[in-house]
Order: C-alpha cells, then structure tokens, then sequence
C-alpha cells in the first residue's frame, strides 16, 4: 500500500473482533517499532505486550478505552537512556517524543497488516506504574490496542475532518 493510502485508511478502532493477532503479525509491528528512528538513536522505547487474561483484566481495570482488544501494548521509555538536550539550557528530554515516534510507527505497520489500532491516553500515570510494577526508571507514555476490527467498525464522524494546510503549515 503507498504511504498515503496507508495513512488515509488508519482509524481510531473502538470495535475489534474476537480474533487473535497472529504471533507472526505482533512480532512485525514489534519490530517496526525497533526500526523506528530515535534521538541518537538511543532506543529508550520498553514496551510491554499485554495479551494474557490477567494483563488484559489489568488494563481494563485501569483504562476504560481498551475496547476488548486482544492485545495492548504499554509503551514506555526509560529516562536513563533518554537522549537529554539539557547542554542546550532547556533541559528536553527527548524519551516520550521517542516514544510516540515508535507507538506511531507500530500503529502504521499495523493498519498495514489489517490490523486496527487505538491510541490511548486516558489513564492515571501512577495507576500504570504501580498495576504494572514499572521501575522507576520507566516513564508510561500510551498504550496501543491492536486487534481485527469488528466487521461493522467504522472511523468515528471526525475522522475525515481535516483543515486546509494553509491553516497548519507556516511558510517563512
């Protein structure tokens, strides 16, 4: 598929099917995200595969937006990887931008594979880390739900509402 229609077809899923993800298919959205590019190429990103019953009874006690996914991947970084601009005076640390740079290239790949994918946020930070028994070095950025879309899922009414490019784009 060109990179265009990929992007065009990718929705936010709020209806999967109850049909596994191939193991074979998780490995090669795993491993997009290995390939995605980083500061420095730090790889800071840890990513935890939630797909037994109890992991998912975990998520879904914490986060009420898994929709039944089959399978969530929490997706972290770890702060004593993380590339640090601090010589530059701001003190960036660029492991959540690392971070969603991996979740965004896993989703792609995904939707690639046929497999639909939501991005999620709306949880307590320090829910995840004490559910999970995150280390302390590990910061939770997301979470992405991966399963088959259910056949009568459909991208939410907003979905298709883009503005002009002259509304978000500055040519200087």
């Amino acid at each position: 598929m060109d990179f265009f229609n990929l992007v065009k077809q990718r929705y936010s899923v709020r209806n999967y099917a109850d049909k596994p993800i191939e193991e074979e298919k998780l490995n090669q959205i795993l491993e997009a995200g290995r390939l995605a590019p980083t500061a420095v190429n730090e790889q800071p990103q840890r990513i935890y595969v939630l797909k037994s019953p109890e992991a998912l009874a975990k998520v879904r006690n914490i986060c009420r937006y898994t929709f039944h996914a089959p399978v969530v991947l929490l997706i972290c970084y770890d702060k004593t990887v993380s590339w640090k601009a601090d010589k530059y005076g701001d003190e960036f640390d660029a492991g959540e931008m690392n971070a969603c740079i991996v979740a965004t290239t896993m989703m792609m790949e995904a939707t690639e594979l046929g497999i639909g994918t939501l991005w999620v946020r709306g949880y307590h930070t320090q829910d995840v880390i004490d559910t999970f028994e995150l280390p302390e070095n590990l910061v939770p950025v997301c979470m992405l739900d991966l399963g088959y879309p259910a056949e009568e899922s459909r991208p939410g009414p907003k979905h298709f509402s883009r503005l002009p490019l002259e509304e978000t784009v500055t040519k200087v």
